[in-house]
C-alpha cells in the first residue's frame, strides 16, 4: 500500500546582511558535513550550524575551569545545559565544524564533542484550499468528543517550531503560559507574548491540535479544550511567510541549540497551574541520528512526565528524521485520505515500537493573518497525534505518558501489514476508539459491535466525510461497503470505510435516510443514518 515518489529537499544558505537590514542582524549559518550512517555503514550529508559544536565535559571535570580552559583556547562555552549535562561552545572564526570536532575531541577535559544539527520544518508545499476537514471524520473524532472534548486546565501542547500566530482567532483564546523566543544563533532567549510567528508552520500545526471549536468560527481541533503554548526556535528575518530562505540570503532553519533551550524552558511548567500535563510537538526535522546531546535533553523532559511527540520526515526514505528517531520521542507518520500511507511519509523499523501514523495530507487549518489553508507533511500529522494524546490525557488525568501512548496505538486502526509495520507504525490514530478504551477499557462498545455510523445525522457542508464501524473482528479480511437509499437503491460502492456524499455519478447525494451493509469474509452487517443537505 506504500506508494512512494521523491521530494526534494530544501536547500541551505549562508547569511549575507542585506542593506535593508538592521546593522546587527542574526541568522544560522549552514555547513555541509560529511556523515556516517552507524546501522548501515552509508554515507550521507547532514547540515550543521557553522561556529559551533556541542561537548560534555568528563566526569569529575570542574565544568567552570573547563569553560574557561575552553576560551582561553579560543572555543568559547555560549551556554551550560546543566539538566541535561552538555555545553554549547562555539568555534575560533573561520574554522569548520569537522575541524572544531576533532580539536574539541582532542582536549583532555572533554568527553565528546558533536556537531549542532540544523533542524526545517518538515513540510511539502500546501495543496489547494479545501472546503472541509475530513481527517476529523477519518479518525473518527465526531463519536470522540461523545466521551471527551478536553479541559483547558489540564493538558497543554507546546510547540517547539516557528511561533503560533497568536492573533488568530481560533487560536488567540487557547493560549496558555508565557509564550518563548530563542534565537537559533545566539540562544538569547525572551518573552514573546503574545506570539508571533517566524512563518505559517506552526500555527498550522496548532489549528490542527487545538483550534477554537464549537465557536461558530472557521474550523475545529481535534482537542477542543487543550492549550498551546508557543516556543519560537526561528528568527522572522530567516524566513518567508511560507517557511522558504528568506530571499535566498538566510537560512530558514534552526539549531539543536536551540531546541534544547525549548525543552529546558518548558520542563519546569509540567503540572502548574493553568498547563497542567504537558505534551510536546516538535514538527523539525534533521537527517542525522539522534545526537548524544539532543537524547540527554529528551531523556530529562521524557524523566519530567513530558510526552513527546516529533514528524517522521517527508523524504520518502527508509529512515525517519532526528529527532522523531530519539530513544522516548513518539515519531508520527503521515496518511492521506484513501488511509494509505502519503507518498512522502519516511518509514522505518522503529515505526513498529514507537510509531503511529496520523492523516497529513491536505489538512484544512489556520493560517496567518486570520485565515485558513490546506497543510500537508508529516508536520501536520504529528499535532494530530498530540492533539488526540491531549483528549485521552484530559479524559485520564491520572495516566502516564506511556499509559496515554499505551491507549492510542492499542486502539489505531490496523493499516497496511497486519500488526505495526514501518510505514504506519501501529496504525492510523482513531479517536473514537482511543476514548472509547481509556474511559470504559474496550475500544468495542455495545454500539460498536453492531455497524454504526459517524457522524450521524451527517451534514457534507461542514462534515466532510461519515465514517462507519463495525467489530475489528470482522475486517480481518477486507470489506465492502456499499451505501443504499432507504428503498434499497445502491448510491455508491465505497473503497473504504467511509463516504464523501456523494453518488456514483459523482453528485451531491439528497437529504434522507441511507441504509449502509458492510460484508467482509466474516460476516455482514448493515446500519442507518441520516444525511442533511
Amino acid at each position: 500500500m506504500n506508494r512512494v515518489k521523491t521530494v526534494p529537499l530544501l536547500l541551505a544558505a549562508i547569511l549575507v546582511c542585506a542593506a535593508a537590514l538592521p546593522a546587527v542582524c542574526h541568522a544560522l549559518k549552514v555547513e555541509k558535513l560529511s556523515r556516517v550512517r552507524a546501522a548501515s555503514g552509508a554515507a550521507y550529508s547532514q547540515e550543521v550550524a557553522a561556529g559551533s559544536a556541542l561537548v560534555r565535559f568528563k566526569s569529575g571535570v570542574n565544568v567552570s575551569s573547563a569553560a574557561a580552559s575552553l576560551s582561553a583556547a579560543g572555543f568559547p562555552v555560549v551556554r551550560t545545559f546543566e539538566r541535561f549535562n552538555w555545553s554549547a561552545v562555539a568555534l575560533p572564526d573561520g574554522m569548520g565544524v569537522a575541524a572544531g570536532i576533532a580539536a574539541l575531541s582532542a582536549r583532555p577535559e572533554v568527553e565528546w564533542a558533536e556537531p549542532n544539527a540544523v533542524f526545517r520544518p518538515s513540510r511539502v508545499p500546501s495543496d489547494p484550499y479545501t472546503s472541509g476537514q475530513y481527517a476529523l471524520a477519518r479518525v473518527q473524532a465526531f463519536g470522540a468528543w461523545e466521551y471527551e472534548t478536553g479541559y483547558s486546565s489540564r493538558v497543554t501542547v507546546a510547540f517547539i517550531d516557528t511561533g503560533i500566530d497568536g492573533t488568530h482567532p481560533d487560536l488567540s483564546s487557547k493560549l496558555a503560559g508565557t509564550s518563548r523566543h530563542i534565537d537559533p544563533d545566539t540562544l538569547a532567549v525572551s518573552d514573546n507574548q503574545p506570539p508571533t510567528p517566524a512563518c505559517n508552520h506552526a500555527t498550522r500545526g496548532a489549528g490542527i491540535a487545538a483550534a477554537s471549536s464549537d465557536n461558530a468560527l472557521g474550523m475545529a481541533g481535534i482537542s477542543w479544550g487543550a492549550g498551546l503554548l508557543s516556543l519560537k526556535v526561528f528568527n522572522n528575518s530567516d524566513c518567508t511567510s511560507v517557511c522558504a530562505d528568506n530571499a535566498g540570503t538566510n537560512s530558514c532553519s534552526t539549531s539543536e541549540f536551540a531546541i534544547a533551550a525549548a525543552l529546558d524552558d518548558v520542563i519546569p511548567l509540567q503540572g502548574t497551574a493553568g498547563i497542567g500535563k504537558v505534551i510536546v510537538n516538535i514538527s523539525l526535522g534533521s537527517l542525522g541520528s539522534c545526537s548524544t546531546a539532543l537524547q540527554a535533553s529528551v531523556d530529562s523532559a521524557v524523566n519530567a512526565g513530558l510526552l513527546i511527540f516529533a514528524a517522521a520526515g517527508n523524504e520518502a526514505i527508509g529512515y525517519i528524521d532526528s529527532p522523531a528517531n530519539c530513544a522516548g520521542v513518539k515519531a508520527v507518520a503521515a496518511t492521506d485520505e484513501s488511509d494509505y500511507i502519503a507518498a512522502f511519509s519516511n518509514s522505518d523499523s522503529t515505526m513498529t515500537y514507537k510509531g503511529i501514523a496520523a492523516p497529513g495530507v491536505a489538512l484544512l487549518t489556520a493560517d496567518l493573518n486570520g485565515g485558513y489553508a490546506s497543510a500537508s507533511g508529516t508536520s501536520f500529522a504529528s499535532p494530530m497525534a498530540a492533539g488526540l494524546a491531549a483528549l485521552v490525557w484530559s479524559a485520564k488525568p491520572s495516566y502516564t505518558p506511556a499509559q496515554v501512548f499505551d491507549v492510542m496505538k492499542n486502539s489505531a486502526d490496523d493499516l497496511g501489514a497486519a500488526g505495526p509495520d514501518r510505514d504506519y507504525g501501529w496504525g492510523r490514530i482513531n479517536a473514537l476508539k482511543a476514548l472509547r478504551l481509556a474511559s470504559t477499557g474496550s475500544k468495542d462498545s455495545a454500539v460498536s459491535r453492531k455497524a454504526s455510523a459517524y457522524p450521524n445525522p451527517f451534514r457534507p457542508k461542514t462534515q466532510a466525510l461519515v465514517t462507519f464501524t463495525v467489530p475489528d473482528s470482522d475486517l480481518a479480511g477486507g470489506a465492502e461497503v456499499k451505501v443504499y437509499t432507504s428503498e434499497g437503491e445502491l448510491v455508491k460502492k465505497l473503497d473504504s470505510m467511509a463516504w464523501d456524499g456523494r453518488n456514483s455519478a459523482g453528485e451531491p447525494a439528497a437529504s434522507g435516510v441511507y441504509i449502509f451493509r458492510v460484508k467482509t469474509d466474516k460476516d455482514s452487517r448493515t446500519g442507518t443514518f441520516a444525511l442533511i443537505r
